[in-house]
């Protein structure tokens, strides 16, 4: 039998969700309510689709997503490495925007400000998995880091990202 009650971050939202802009969008990226408030202006970005990005787990503590390698290769068949680091960005930069809703700081925006990241085997097939956990969470600044795994929970990438905490324009 499947539990059809509607999950905690959900329940009691659907006036919200129903005139939500982005709805289809944060919908098919499995992104929990809870955020849909922030991303009213700009959804979750045309890349998140076009990746293929399905987020797993949203919490301050750790945000986990998963994409597709055979949608992302590069010349050589293998998962691109500018696909890993748009994962990496974009599960800082999503943990960076979550911190701002929980610590109150409505009004701000994070802004990637610093990416580094390091690729230690190929992404061959399936999907893999991005692990996003909070190095710093500030006021002005928040870094988190990122993980990247295969199916096979071997690390294909390991990932840095800053953030700052600014007034959008």
């Amino acid at each position: 039998m499947t539990d059809k009650s509607p999950k905690p971050e959900t329940a009691g939202t659907s006036e919200a969700t129903e005139n939500h802009p982005f709805a289809t969008e944060l919908t098919q990226a499995n992104i929990p309510t809870v955020a849909w408030e922030y991303l009213r202006h700009n959804g979750p970005g045309e890349l998140v689709t076009k990746l293929g990005i399905v987020f797993e787990k949203f919490e301050v503590d750790e945000i986990t997503a998963t994409m597709p390698v055979e949608t992302n290769t590069q010349v050589a068949g293998i998962l691109h490495g500018g696909a890993s680091a748009a994962l990496a960005e974009t599960l800082g930069s999503f943990a960076a925007a979550l911190h701002i809703v929980d610590s109150g700081l409505q009004g701000k925006a994070a802004v990637g400000v610093d990416l580094n990241i390091t690729h230690h085997r190929a992404g061959v097939s399936g999907r893999v998995r991005g692990v996003c956990t909070p190095a710093h969470l500030g006021r002005t600044t928040t870094s988190h880091d990122i993980k990247i795994y295969d199916e096979q929970d071997k690390l294909v990438a390991s990932a840095r990202i800053t953030n700052q905490i600014i007034n959008p324009r």
